[in-house]
Order: structure tokens, then C-alpha cells, then sequence
């Protein structure tokens, strides 16, 4: 073997080495392509399941409350059991995920963020809907919606468990838990990425907009008061202000409406001031919240406490194989929805 095809070898062997090989084998650290693969993978496997089994095979609607809370659990459980999976392996401690306690004055102000979350997302959706009509395309159908005129206390008990509170814990836990511990520390990054994620996970094309714009709002909570249970309250906040300002601002029904026409034109005006004032009372509210991040990073400095120190994760880490499978899973998901 002459000298020119020795070293034609161990350029080869190097690059397999060096670049093929890291990139096909899962990170020694926890990175978001190890999170996406094993969410994205489990629930897509779980929609095609759920959405190829027959319903006259089941003793329920896949539309009633009970098949709604079936698929909601199993798609909530899957993203439970990654969140184990990957704490426990890379040993990730809980003031990564769970944060830190900002102060009653914190979870208040997080709370209170729920107003303006349901003024700016339920406008949003509402001038979403008249777009859509207004541009005569196609009202977007819903993956997973149920539809019941449920009364008892057994319904309504399990409509707010399944449809409220599970969610809300489990979502946040692992979006704005385990995906923003995960990801590097820029600001940017860790508000934008679990906003896009969770808005994804719902595979709901109708509620797109205001479903991004609920977690832009909860990863801005998260960000400011370093707090996951604050963003859990953020999102109650959101729901008792639904409850509340419905007389005033509410949903607006697709199929109530044919055409831009039949469009209600309360619903259009009050959702643009809605869209406007929550946008103002977010921005005073932020103020306040950046107040508490800003006392918790003096306190840091003061006690010299590491708790409020990010994960050291190299950028490089986040690219490997497995991040473009949670990818084509996320897309697959959509593709197939």
C-alpha cells in the first residue's frame, strides 16, 4: 500500500471517527434531540394507534369526553415518561427543571399574567377564524377535541382533571421544565423553543395562533421567575379569565359562521381591543417580572448559590441523529394529522 493511499485511510478513519460516529451515537450530555426523539416518537406512535383503530370497536366515541381523556392521558404519559427517563439518567437535578421559588409576590405576578394571555390568544384565534373566512380557505380540522353536554359531578370533575390540570402540570413540566433546562442559556431561545414545541405537541391547525401565543406567555413566566409551577399558574390564570370575560370575549365557534360575512362583528371589534390591551397589560406585567429575576440574580451573587446556574451544555451536543428523528417525528405527526 503506497503512502498516498495510507494517508487517504486514516483521513477516513479519522472523519468516522471524529465526525460520523458522535453524530449517529446519543450524546454523553442531555440535549434537546434526545428529548425530542423520545416525546415526538411515543406520540406519534400513540396518534397512529388512536387514529387507525376502528371506532366501532370501542364502547365510546372517540369524540366523547371519555375517548378525549383517553388519548389526553396517553400523550401526557409519554411525555411523563421521558422526563423520568432523562432526569434520571443524566442525573439532571430538580432546581433544573423545577427552578426556584420567586416569592409569593412572583407566583402573584405569574398568575396575573393569565389575563393578558387569554385577552391576546383568545383575539388572536377569533381574528384567525375571520381571516380564514375572509380569505374563503378552509376552516383547519381538530386532531383531538371531544364534545359532550356532560352535567354530572363525575363529568365535570374529570373534565377538569383531563382537560385542565393534568395538562397544565405535565405540559409545563416537560416543556418549560425539562426542554428549557436543556437548551443553552439565551434568553431567546429559552422563550421561543418550549413555546414552539408545546404549540406543536397539540397537533391542532385551528388553534395554532393562540396556542403559541399561551406559551410564549408561559416561557416568558418561566424565564423571569425561574419557576415552573409559576407558568402552571399562568396557565390557570388564563383558564379563570376564559370563565370569567366570557360574556365578553369569547371563543368564536367555526362552525357557528359560513363566510366572512356571517361574522360576527362584535366578536371581530372586541377581540382587536382585546389583542391591544393585552399586549399593554403584558408588557407592564413583564416589567415587573424582569424586577424578580433581577433580585433573584443579586441574591445569587450575594450568598454565592449555584442553583440559579444553567446546564453546561456544548451547542455541538444539541445535533446529533437524534435530533433529526425527533424532528421527522414532529413532522410526521403533523403530516399525518
Amino acid at each position: 500500500m503506497s503512502d498516498h493511499q495510507k494517508r487517504g485511510n486514516l483521513t477516513f478513519m479519522s472523519v468516522l471517527k471524529d465526525y460520523v460516529l458522535p453524530f449517529l451515537c446519543p450524546s454523553s450530555y442531555p440535549n434537546l434531540g434526545i428529548v425530542m426523539a423520545g416525546a415526538f416518537g411515543l406520540t406519534f406512535l400513540i396518534q397512529m394507534i388512536w387514529t387507525g383503530y376502528p371506532d366501532e370497536k370501542l364502547f365510546y366515541s372517540k369524540t366523547s369526553l371519555i375517548g378525549y381523556s383517553l388519548i389526553t392521558l396517553c400523550r401526557l404519559l409519554a411525555l411523563l415518561l421521558v422526563y423520568v427517563l432523562v432526569t434520571e439518567h443524566y442525573k439532571i437535578k430538580e432546581h433544573h427543571t423545577w427552578g426556584r421559588d420567586p416569592g409569593l409576590g412572583g407566583f402573584f405576578m405569574a398568575f396575573l399574567v393569565g389575563v393578558p394571555a387569554m385577552l391576546i390568544s383568545v383575539g388572536v384565534h377569533n381574528l384567525f377564524i375571520y381571516l380564514e373566512l375572509k380569505l374563503e380557505n378552509p376552516i383547519p380540522p381538530q386532531l383531538y377535541y371531544y364534545v359532550t353536554s356532560e352535567k354530572s359531578i363525575y363529568g365535570i370533575l374529570l373534565l377538569l382533571v383531563m382537560v385542565v390540570l393534568f395538562p397544565i402540570l405535565i405540559e409545563e413540566l416537560f416543556f418549560r421544565g425539562l426542554v428549557y433546562a436543556v437548551i443553552p442559556d439565551r434568553w431567546w431561545l429559552r422563550i421561543t423553543i418550549p413555546a414552539i414545541l408545546s404549540t406543536l405537541f397539540a397537533v391542532n391547525r385551528l388553534e395554532l395562533p393562540a396556542l403559541f401565543v399561551i406559551g410564549i406567555c408561559c416561557s416568558i413566566v418561566r424565564y423571569y421567575t425561574d419557576n415552573t409551577l409559576a407558568s402552571c399558574l399562568t396557565r390557570i390564570g388564563y383558564f379563570c379569565m376564559r370563565i370569567l370575560l366570557a360574556p365578553i370575549l369569547s371563543l368564536q365557534d367555526p362552525d357557528l359562521v359560513q363566510n366572512a360575512i356571517d361574522y360576527n362583528k362584535t366578536t371581530l371589534y372586541s377581540s382587536i381591543i382585546g389583542v391591544s390591551l393585552g399586549i399593554v397589560m403584558m408588557l407592564v406585567v413583564i416589567r415587573q417580572l424582569r424586577m424578580v429575576r433581577y433580585l433573584q440574580k443579586n441574591e445569587d451573587i450575594r450568598c454565592g448559590s449555584e442553583d440559579g446556574k444553567p446546564l453546561s451544555i456544548p451547542l455541538r451536543e444539541h445535533f446529533h441523529a437524534d435530533f433529526i428523528i425527533g424532528v421527522a417525528f414532529l413532522a410526521l405527526c403533523w403530516i399525518m394529522s
